[in-house]
């Protein structure tokens, strides 16, 4: 039987291969991902440093449509990329300016998997002319040639969702000159006017936002003004529904719709240009937490900007307020609003981590009515500290006296049992 005989050898070259290929996957994944970070971790932004990154994003309204040149060196580039990219993945970046060419060392904190959690990219930017290559890429202890590091790069920045944005940097970004101490960058300012509108047509993929947003609606019409309004009023329904209508395959979209609704109710003002809220709400309540308004602010903050990959709202809401507040006039430095924006951080990320712990945080929610189960208590920090204060007490920024509160913050959130789910 010729026939037979020919099909079985296929069936068996087939198999070969498969095995082949999964045996290269499992290669590439040992010399890829690290247990131990290479890239070099900065210390965390100052007062100073976020100042810096807003004025270097900052585009004014009267500047629409005009090119404008900045001139970057090493501090502003890393300060920039630290301030877009830390509310977004937990990653280190340090990017090196020299002999006209960028270094970048990049490390991403990949699900916790057999071959390590770390994932670390180093490569060099080069110029000549109007021409820019890559050189040197190396991911993980895996080194890359040359031409299929260039190919590879290029790829990516055309793959889904890298390419709208890399096509929006070629028809806005006019000219990139690489120098000795730094970069040089001019641009349409109107590339704002278009990022803006990329983050409202990405936000148009959540169907049920509007009627997460009736939702609110209807507890805040039914509330008793009598009563502080809880943030656990509001999650607590808006999570049932979500659990009601999602499966695993739409959890992680639901979990963003819910955040999205419940921060068009706090910061109304500040959303409507960015989201599509379309819904006036009959009545306005402060939402609270420990008897505070700031709490839920920051904590909803904080999880919608570790939810939605948006850099221009992020800029926009002002993400380092408590270090803006350090300055005369403000309402000076909280570990307890630290707290609140840490714990979002931790409860966005948790929302989105994976399809089945979407659903997970899904059921905790639905069956949670007090907000203590999902932020931890922390009036008993550190707050109100003017510049010269907090400055007087923890120095600065990652200072071991600082550090010393982060770690208690971080271990009270530790502590429930909703950030512990497997």
């Amino acid at each position: 039987m010729p026939g037979y005989t020919v099909l079985k050898t296929g069936f068996r070259y087939t198999g070969y291969l498969l095995l082949g290929l999964f045996a290269i996957v499992v290669t590439l994944l040992f010399f890829a991902l690290d247990d131990t970070p290479q890239a070099k971790r900065l210390p965390p932004l100052s007062r100073d440093d976020i100042q810096r990154a807003k004025h270097i994003l900052s585009v004014s309204q009267g500047e629409q449509g005009e090119l404008k040149t900045i001139r970057l060196n090493q501090n502003d580039i890393n300060i920039a990329a630290s301030y877009l990219l830390d509310h977004f993945i937990e990653n280190a970046v340090q990017i090196d300016v020299g002999d006209r060419q960028l270094r970048f060392q990049i490390e991403l904190n990949v699900p916790e998997n057999f071959w390590g959690r770390y994932l670390d990219i180093h490569f060099k930017l080069l110029q000549s002319g109007e021409e820019f290559w890559v050189k040197s890429l190396k991911v993980g202890e895996i080194s890359i040639p040359g031409p299929a590091a260039n190919t590879l790069m290029r790829a990516a920045l055309n793959t889904p969702p890298l390419d709208a944005h890399w096509d929006m940097v070629k028809r806005y970004v006019k000219r990139l000159n690489i120098a000795d101490t730094g970069v040089e960058i001019s641009y349409l300012n109107s590339i704002v006017s278009e990022a803006r509108q990329q983050a409202i047509d990405k936000h148009r993929d959540y169907p049920n936002l509007h009627r997460y947003q009736a939702q609110i609606n209807d507890v805040v019409a039914r509330h008793d003004p009598a009563w502080r309004l809880s943030i656990s009023d509001l999650l607590q329904p808006l999570f049932i529904t979500a659990y009601q209508i999602a499966d695993e395959s739409t959890a992680i979209r639901e979990n963003r719709t819910v955040v999205i609704a419940m921060a068009s109710y706090v910061y109304k003002q500040a959303l409507q240009r960015f989201l599509p809220i379309g819904l006036v709400y009959n009545k306005d309540y402060p939402v609270y937490a420990y008897k505070r308004i700031d709490i839920p602010q920051h904590f909803v903050i904080s999880a919608l900007l570790a939810m939605v990959d948006d850099a221009v709202l992020g800029e926009q809401l002002g993400i380092a307020k408590e270090l803006g507040d350090a300055e005369q006039g403000g309402s000076g430095f909280s570990f307890v609003d630290l707290s609140a924006d840490r714990t979002g951080t931790r409860f966005g990320r948790l929302a989105v981590a994976s399809p089945h712990q979407a659903r997970a945080l899904q059921k905790i929610m639905a069956s949670t009515n007090d907000y203590r189960a999902f932020i931890p208590f922390a009036l008993d920090l550190p707050e109100q500290m003017d510049d010269a204060s907090f400055r007087n007490r923890f120095g600065h920024v990652g200072s071991p006296a600082y550090e010393d509160v982060i770690k208690e913050i971080d271990k009270r959130i530790d502590a429930l049992p909703i950030y512990g789910q497997p």
